[in-house]
């Protein structure tokens, strides 16, 4: 009887000490793997925090970016609205002073120092932003005399007097060079007509001027040149050019103001 029993207990034998060894392996990795789990927590957690703050700040940062931007894109639409509406007020102003001066052609001069006149002729029918009055040596105009609109701004001067009719060049003809002054910083400039009612002028680069800038007359009691209309920069250019346009519509002015 004893020897059939001895093949069963040396089979057992080694079955038994695989899964001895097998559950001592388990609970070492258990044990192994949960403290190098929190090891590996502990190490990374820096890298994490450094991640999250250093997401948070290029968050911020584009948050920040896309806001400059936006407040740059709406300070361009207003100052672009307020152009607009300086334009629509000086038509404003123009139809009512038109009505004033209707009435006061009929004695051509409105006071000692000026004299309203009516546009006979104006660009496209005369060439070289040139327009014709209907005032002339009769009416005191001289060669030279200041020509302005209703409304204050300057347009240019007289070229030619004929006792009923008078020449006037206006500033935005080509090639005409006029003295003025960037109404930002107070800045001095030669503004050179380039036709059509516009004009341009070179400015150094780290001069600040922007779309809707105004530029005026260098006198005691300025008046108004022009608006300027577009700025161009280049990288590599040490100067800005400045495109600036008449604060009217050359092409549809009715009367003038001219003092002698």
């Amino acid at each position: 009887m004893k020897a059939n029993y001895l093949p069963k207990n040396r089979l057992r034998h080694p079955y038994f000490r695989r899964i001895a060894v097998l559950a001592v392996v388990f609970v070492f990795g258990i044990f192994v793997f949960s403290f190098f789990d929190g090891t590996i927590i502990t190490i990374v957690s820096p890298a994490w925090k450094a991640e999250n703050i250093i997401a948070r700040s290029l968050r911020n940062s584009f948050i920040y970016l896309r806001s400059q931007k936006m407040l740059v894109a709406e300070n361009v639409v207003l100052k672009e609205k307020v152009s607009s509406l300086e334009t629509e007020i000086l038509s404003l102003l123009s139809k009512r002073v038109q009505e004033n001066i209707l009435l006061e052609l009929v004695g051509r001069r409105l006071n000692s120092n000026m004299v309203a006149a009516a546009v006979l002729t104006h660009p496209p029918q005369t060439p070289y932003d040139i327009i014709i009055i209907d005032a002339g040596s009769e009416d005191s105009v001289t060669l030279g005399s200041e020509v302005s609109l209703p409304e204050g701004p300057i347009l240019g001067a007289v070229l030619e007097v004929f006792p009923k009719r008078a020449r006037v060049k206006l500033f935005s003809a080509s090639g005409e060079e006029t003295n003025a002054i960037l109404e930002r910083n107070d800045v001095p400039i030669v503004l050179e007509g380039t036709g059509g009612g516009s004009f341009k002028f070179i400015l150094p680069r780290d001069i600040r001027v922007e779309k809707g800038d105004r530029i005026l007359s260098p006198s005691i009691t300025p008046s108004l040149l022009a608006v300027v209309a577009e700025v161009s920069t280049q990288s590599t250019d040490s100067f800005q050019e400045v495109l600036a346009q008449s604060p009217t519509n050359i092409f549809a002015i009715r009367f003038v103001f001219v003092t002698p």
